[in-house]
């Protein structure tokens, strides 16, 4: 119609053309802009309680086996040599000896004998290894009695033993006379001397 404005041309009172309304059957074009959630009351919201974190140990470290060296015992200590005189002179220690030797070689004496030992070397020699007998009949026959004990060569040499051959070393002498003792009178218990002493006599020489 003449002077009439298209319908199409109406968009608005503000004068800005609309666009064209779609045609019908056509389908309705999608808005790309994406729809936000819509979120509902408050008292509708679920609320997840975050996930316990759980505080795990590490795992313990294998144990370390220390390997210990076995300690080798310590040799024991050698045992001290009997003692069998206690007097602690120097006869003491030449009579503990030749009992130990003695002893070593199965003769039967032991620290029981010691005193009668003590008083054939005191009432023979004074004690003095070197001693020689030059007044008696074995010294007038040409065989002086010598050492400790005061043996005579024959004597010694028929009772001491292998190794023990100086009859003027103490220990040799005490093991000759000793011997001899139990060989010729079965011990000191027949020894003339300290029998007559036994009977309040004075010493005799064997």
């Amino acid at each position: 119609m003449a002077g009439s404005a298209s319908p199409l041309a109406m968009a608005s009172t503000g004068g800005e053309a609309v666009p064209p309304a779609p045609a019908a059957g056509a389908a309705p074009v999608a808005d790309a802009t994406p729809a936000l959630p819509v979120l509902g009351p408050p008292s509708t919201w679920i609320v997840t309680t975050p996930a316990t974190v759980l505080d795990i140990p590490a795992a313990p470290e294998a144990a370390v086996t220390e390997t210990v060296a076995a300690e080798t015992p310590a040799a024991a200590p050698a045992p001290a040599p009997e003692v069998f005189d206690t007097t602690g002179d120097e006869l003491a220690g030449w009579i503990n000896e030749a009992i130990r030797v003695m002893r070593a070689q199965g003769v039967p004496v032991d620290g029981g004998d010691v005193q009668a030992i003590r008083t054939i070397i005191d009432k023979e020699s004074s004690g003095n290894p070197q001693a020689v007998n030059r007044w008696d009949s074995n010294w007038r026959a040409g065989h002086p009695s010598k050492g400790l004990m005061q043996c005579i060569d024959s004597t010694f040499n028929a009772h001491k033993l292998p190794g023990y051959d100086d009859i003027f070393n103490p220990v040799h002498n005490i093991i000759a006379g000793v011997r001899y003792t139990i060989s010729r009178y079965g011990g000191f218990d027949g020894h003339p001397g300290l029998k007559s002493m036994l009977k309040g006599s004075g010493y005799r020489g064997y």
